[in-house]
């Protein structure tokens, strides 16, 4: 079972993600704006990567404070 804790901190940082890069990005492909769209996507990456890092990390702080 997820912990309430862990899956609310998904959620925001999910939503956080999408309104910020994902509607800049969108913005970028409406306007048919190639290199800043590849910027985005590469920003968007990054912000995804740092999400999935600090999770693991996370999760290895509650696996050794259980033990």
């Amino acid at each position: 079972m997820i912990d309430p804790d862990i899956e609310s901190w998904a959620l925001a940082r999910a939503h956080h993600i999408v309104l910020n890069e994902g509607l800049s990005l969108a913005k970028a492909a409406q306007d048919l704006d190639r290199k800043r769209s590849r910027s985005l996507v590469y920003e968007l990456r990054k912000v995804i990567t740092a999400a999935i890092v600090e999770a693991h990390a996370a999760s290895f702080q509650s696996n050794g404070a259980e033990r």
